[in-house]
């Protein structure tokens, strides 16, 4: 295998590129794979048409970034190329089809297409429009393709591609095989010693620190600024939450909201979170990206080429040393090909698990003899990460949506614990399903790998119906499985207590249904019609539209009791129930008030309208009739009114005219007169 590294200064697309090119291709021959980073002084479109013209074969990764990192040097205005060639190199393209609204099934659909081009394992480079909440997108790849894979990634700018053109995707993705990677992240940040407690959140804005306005506890913290000055407040002061290893998870707050709130991009901070300010100090960030370059390096035998992901936000923080920092990532590689580009928020496993970072470096090297991951961690955890963990479990709640509680279990055994993998089986609906994953593609897949025995993973049988599996990438020690086990009874805990409110719930939904339908029809009853047709004339009104009443009565009814007994009658009140409910409208209010007496309640409608629907009604009436075997028929009477809402105070006014209208019907129908309109 083979890489070469090309840059440009040149503010003409076409030329640039040529010049890039012209430099990557010398070191790399014919290129399978091609990797093109710019600044956003280029136009998208412009760059790729130009790499199409040149190298129409090879495979294309790239995207617009604040700044891009060609070997030792970093340039605030140009593009850097990095292109791989040699016939053991495989490599595809990939670009979702899927709304940005729902990143889970964004990365469900890469992570299948993925799969149905064959490949088992690999690298997976991802470049993600940080709008899009991340997390769940890495928790929908990686269900799919598992910890066989190896993911490097970060934030782009306002534009990306593949070889195909500019996607209008928010995530494109290269995988390669047939190349050994190892990578390392870290940031270099350290917490300040006073914790806070994000106590409410709102999507991905935190409302509320230490039970404060957000805004107020952060000033506490800081010190007073400008609102216009937040943006770059937020880069220098951001927000660390700890894992159980001493590792720190750092979310950058980017905006403030006219409430006081503090917004995120690409990752939402859960309610209940607990965590520190960070503070950086220049030279143990310059210092963290020379062990981090170090460890990747020291992963691959014969490295080859480097690809980096460096915050956006580090040259705001190191000002004129990041230009260190870059270049020590190049002597460390040793003139290693590097490319790479400033990412907002950066992508690579903790283990095998991918994890979305903030303010960090990612340096992934490839080449011959390696590992596709940066090695052992260490687990080093310390008291201060164990309160904070236990403040987490002791607040974990069920705020009534399962899906986003599942979602917030996932999000806290990654965040809290570095899950490698995890499972929650749990009964839902009855049935035991597989509620919550996290490297896994189905419940067979979750089977296969839980019953397998280890010292990094455990198991725990809930006493009522399911189980949390837990897999780490270090051995258990006891004092790490009692915060799994504290963990796990709570989430068993809030479950069973939701399954309980959830009972009670239905219970008391269906003693209010009982309370408001007719038992015999299944139609709502007087007192049922009464509450929703009151309720709908009051929409009416609003809304500034007609209302109307049908009553009809059950004609016979004492006739057919008489004869053939009760139960026939109550047969022939059932059937005729059912009729109404296939000739009327679903709007419609349908209701059994009386022995023998129904009514219809409509919206929005007129006389040609309700005599249409009745028209229905006797047409199925005299249907019934005909094919019926029982030795008795259908008959009813009917009257109706309709009038602007406006003139309306209640639906009995209505009911009192349809009635004399109904009963004007009978009289008439008693004298002989058959007309039924």
């Amino acid at each position: 295998m083979r890489a070469g590294l090309g840059w440009s200064i040149l503010p003409d697309e076409e030329l640039s590129t040529k010049e890039a090119l012209a430099q990557a291709v010398a070191g790399s021959g014919e290129p399978r794979m091609v990797f093109l980073f710019a600044t956003p002084e280029y136009d998208a479109h412009r760059l790729v048409e130009a790499l199409q013209v040149h190298r129409k074969a090879a495979k294309v990764l790239g995207c617009l970034s604040e700044g891009v990192i060609a070997g030792g040097k970093y340039l605030k205005k140009g593009l850097t190329m990095l292109a791989l060639g040699g016939n053991d190199l495989e490599a595809r393209t990939f670009a979702s089809e899927k709304e940005s609204g729902n990143p889970y099934a964004m990365g469900e659909e890469l992570g299948k297409a993925i799969r149905a081009e064959g490949f088992s394992g690999g690298t997976v480079v991802i470049l993600v429009d940080p709008a899009v909440e991340v997390p769940l997108f890495l928790q929908g790849i990686y269900n799919i393709l598992g910890p066989e894979f190896l993911y490097l990634g970060g934030g782009t700018g306002k534009a990306q591609w593949t070889e195909k053109g500019v996607s209008s995707s928010s995530v494109s993705v290269a995988v390669l095989s047939g190349v050994d990677v190892a990578s390392a992240a870290d940031h270099g940040w350290v917490p300040t010693p006073e914790l806070l407690v994000v106590t409410e959140t709102r999507g991905k804005e935190v409302v509320e620190i230490d039970g404060v306005s957000a805004v107020e506890a952060y000033r506490e913290r800081v010190g007073d600024f400008a609102r216009e000055e937040f943006s770059r407040v937020g880069a220098l002061y951001p927000l660390g939450f700890p894992n159980l290893c001493g590792r720190f998870l750092i979310r950058d707050p980017v905006y403030l909201t006219p409430d006081g709130a503090m917004g995120f991009v690409g990752a939402r901070v859960p309610q209940g979170a607990v965590g520190y300010m960070m503070k950086g100090e220049k030279e143990n960030l310059l210092n963290t990206v020379k062990k981090v370059t170090q460890e990747a390096v020291a992963g691959v035998a014969e490295p080859v080429f480097s690809l980096v992901f460096d915050c956006v936000s580090r040259p705001l923080i190191l000002e004129d040393d990041f230009c260190r920092e870059v270049a020590g990532i190049g002597e460390k590689l040793g003139g290693v090909p590097v490319c790479g580009f400033l990412s907002g928020g950066e992508i690579h496993p903790y283990g095998r698990a991918p994890v979305f970072w903030n303010k960090s470096v990612v340096v992934a090297v490839g080449g011959k003899g390696g590992q596709k991951s940066g090695g052992a961690l260490p687990c080093k955890n310390t008291l201060e990460a164990e309160l904070a963990i236990l403040h987490e479990i002791s607040a974990l709640t069920f705020a009534g949506c399962y899906e986003e509680f599942f979602q917030e279990l996932v999000e806290r055994a990654v965040r809290l614990f570095a899950a490698q993998r995890m499972g929650l089986f749990w009964e839902k609906d009855g049935q035991p399903e597989l509620v919550a994953s996290w490297g896994f593609a189905s419940l067979e897949d979750f089977k296969k790998v839980a019953t397998i025995p280890g010292s990094h993973r455990h198991i725990f049988q809930f006493r009522e119906k399911g189980m949390l599996f837990l897999e780490v990438p270090w051995e258990f020690s006891a004092r790490e499985e009692r915060l799994y086990t504290i963990f796990a009874r709570k989430v068993e805990e809030v479950l069973c207590e939701a399954r309980r409110m959830g009972e009670k719930e239905q219970r008391m939904q269906e003693l209010e249904h009982l309370s408001l339908t007719d038992e015999l029809t299944g139609l709502y009853n007087r007192r049922g019609f009464f509450a929703l047709a009151e309720h709908q004339l009051l929409v009416a009104q609003r809304e500034g539209k007609s209302v109307g009443v049908l009553l009809a009565d059950f004609d016979g009814l004492k006739r057919i009791n008489d004869t053939f007994g009760h139960g026939a009658g109550d047969l022939a009140l059932s059937e005729f129930g059912q009729l109404l409910q296939k000739a009327f409208r679903r709007s419609d209010i349908l209701a059994r008030i009386g022995g023998d007496e129904f009514v219809a309640f409509f919206t929005d409608i007129n006389e040609a309208e309700i005599q249409k629907l009745l028209y229905r009604l006797w047409k199925l009436v005299d249907a019934w009739n005909t094919d019926s075997q029982l030795p008795y028929s259908l008959d009813f009477s009917a009257g109706w009114a309709i009038s602007h809402s406006s003139r309306v105070r209640e639906v009995r006014e209505l009911l009192t005219l349809a009635d004399s209208r109904m009963y004007e019907k009978k009289r008439r129908k008693k004298g002989g007169n058959k007309s039924r309109f």
